[in-house]
This record gives C-alpha cells, structure tokens and sequence, in this order.
C-alpha cells in the first residue's frame, strides 16, 4: 500500500499546467476513465493507474458522468493507495468534491494563490504612462490614482470597486484594459456584459446550479488578471446586484459549487448614465454605497478629437496593416479636410473610427472600381 499526499490548488489553469510540465509518470483522471471499459472492475482500474506516480484531477473531471466516482472519495483513496501512485494533484475542486477531500486532513495540503496587492512603484508607472494609451481624461486618471493609493494603504485585502461613468466610447473600457496591462501584464480581462442578464441561462451562470455548468466562479478561477470589468452594471436587474455584494465586500464571489477568492483585486463597473444623482436615483443606495469611488469620464474635446483622429489614421495606415499600393493612392491631407470638418458631431472614438475608414475607403474607392 502507498502512502499517498493530496495536494489541492486554487489556482488559474495555465498556472497548474506549468507545475506539471516538470513531472514525470502523470496520468490524467480523465484519460484514466477514458481507458476502462464498461465491465472494469477494481483490479483494471488499479492497474490503469500503475507505472504512474502522479495522477491529476482537474475541474473538469469533476463533470458529467464522473462525478458520481468522485462523491464516492472513499473508495478512489483505496484504489489509489493500492496502485503506485504517490502524489494526486487537484485542481479547483467543486465544494463537494472538496469536502469529500477533506475527510483526510492528514495527507492533504492546499495551496491558493493571491494576487499581490499593488505597489507604489506600479502606480508611478501608471500615472507616468497613461497619456500615451488613453486620451484625455486628465481628472479621470488622476482620481484612479488616487484610488489605486486608497487601496494601496487599506489595511484589508477588500477588492477596489470603481464605477466608470460617462457616454459611451470615451475610453471606459479601454482604461480599464491600460491598468490590468500595467498591473498584471496583460488586458484579459473578465468583462461581463451585464444588460445581457435575464432568464434562466444567465441564473444557472451566476448561481452554477450544477457543477457542470459554465459559470462566472469558474471563469474567475482561470483569470490571469485581477481585473474584472462589468459593463453596464446598473442595467442588470436588481436580482443580479445582489450576488455580487459579498464579491464587492469581502472579496469572496460565491455560488453553490465554489468559493473563490478576489482580494486584492480592482473590480471596475461602468455605466452609461452621466451623474451621480442619476445613479440614485435609478439605483438601491445598498448598491451603491459599496463602491469606492465614481470616476466621472468627460466628453472629447475637439483637440483630442483631433489627436484621435490622427492616431486612428496612423494605425488604418501602418506599412504592416495596409498594402503600399493603396497607401501611395491616399491622399492625407484630404481625408483629413473631411473628417476635421465633420469632427463636431463625431462624439466618440468609435464613430470617429468609423468615419475615418470611410474617408479613406471612399478614396480609393474609385480607382479599385476603374481597376475592372
């Protein structure tokens, strides 16, 4: 009989995945069912499992017909201490599954892993940066400063609610992109559009009625950025709002099958509408008095329209993006003449964005058309 350890990770896949590449004699739960047949008794199953040292479990292996071999702990731990397995790693396991797990305190460790909290040096590097990705927004960027400091002394690890609010297409999304590269180096942000919510699909997502559903909790489990963007937030029905106060809180999203852990982590919410008063007035205060902050997004003016303008040219036109015999056919300062003389009522980057492709789709336009 071996004496075998069971180690449980809350951790991104990718993460877990790096810790197996450096293992030897792995077998995969999954491969292992894969490999019986439906008349396999204990004997086959031991035998799958010998000539491997590690065996692993992963989330998935938790759904679907499996499950029923999990919830039965207490026989899978006498198959794997009567075959060669040494080490069973277990990756995000679902509550009952884990409690199950539990019942062998002795040979188990559990590791779950933290985002860090944010430095002083990162927010330097934020402040000094942020003209180059996002235009304009200087009172904007300087309270998301001042926030990200806020968090930086709290003495708790209680996430960071921001409430982004202003029109649309004047650069919510697009900081909220800038700070996870800054912060965690990379913008795969979980975004959630929340005017989508409705229905039965979306409370089995939410509250995961069955542990083999897609869900938010396993979604945030797999992040590999701390930054969690829902849109529109205060569109989503009241019945929603009230799943995420603990998440805003404590730093904990719960649902029936996980609990996962979010402190330290920078949840940014936006909205359309373009005051405060306009919140509260729309909004349960119980909501609303969990943020932290409102960072008020303003309108472009027309210089930063401009510098829009010309930053969107340049990107339609780069040498890598666009074949040279269409960039020697555009003239720029006539484009130019048409989108600056259109530029007041372009209120967004994306509408700017889009006259721009048409100014300089409708100058070419003819010579590809004269080409036939």
């Amino acid at each position: 009989m071996m004496n075998v350890e069971y180690k449980v990770f809350f951790e991104p896949v990718k993460k877990f995945n790096k810790r197996l590449e450096s293992l030897d004699d792995v077998i995969h739960f999954s491969e292992m069912l894969r490999s019986l047949k439906p008349d396999s008794d204990l004997v086959d199953i031991i035998n799958t499992l010998n000539n491997n040292k590690v065996c692993v479990i992963k989330t998935e292996d938790c759904s679907g017909t499996n499950s029923h071999v999990l919830e039965n702990f207490d026989l899978l731990a006498k198959i794997f201490e009567l075959s060669d397995v040494e080490h069973v790693l277990i990756l995000n396991p679902p509550m009952f599954f884990y409690n199950k797990i539990q019942n062998y305190p002795e040979k188990i460790s559990v590791k779950k892993y933290q985002y860090k909290k944010i430095t002083e040096k990162k927010i330097q590097t934020i402040f000094e940066n942020f003209d180059e990705s996002i235009l304009g927004q200087k009172d904007a960027k300087k309270s998301i400063c001042r926030k990200l400091l806020a968090q930086l002394i709290r003495p708790s690890t209680k996430p960071l609610v921001l409430m982004f609010y202003g029109n649309p297409g004047i650069g919510k999304t697009e900081t909220a992109k800038y700070l996870s590269r800054m912060l965690y180096g990379n913008d795969n942000i979980i975004r959630e559009q929340m005017t989508m919510l409705g229905g039965e699909s979306s409370v089995k997502y939410y509250k995961a009625t069955a542990h083999s559903e897609d869900s938010f909790s396993k979604k945030l489990l797999n992040r590999s950025s701390n930054l969690i963007l829902l849109d529109e937030f205060l569109l989503a029905p009241s019945f929603f709002h009230t799943t995420f106060f603990q998440m805003f809180d404590e730093g904990k999203y719960v649902d029936q099958n996980f609990v996962v852990d979010v402190s330290n982590s920078i949840i940014i919410c936006t909205s359309n509408l373009l005051s405060i008063d306009d919140m509260d007035k729309n909004i349960d205060r119980a909501l609303l008095s969990r943020f932290d902050g409102f960072i008020k997004f303003e309108d472009f003016t027309l210089d930063e329209k401009k510098d829009i303008s010309e930053k969107v040219y340049s990107e339609i036109t780069a040498s890598n993006k666009m074949k040279k015999e269409y960039l020697d056919k555009i003239d720029k300062s006539a484009i130019f003449d048409k989108v600056n003389n259109k530029l007041n009522s372009l209120s967004n980057m994306r509408t700017i964005r889009k006259y721009m492709e048409d100014c300089i789709a409708d100058s070419l336009l003819l010579d590809i058309i004269e080409k036939k």
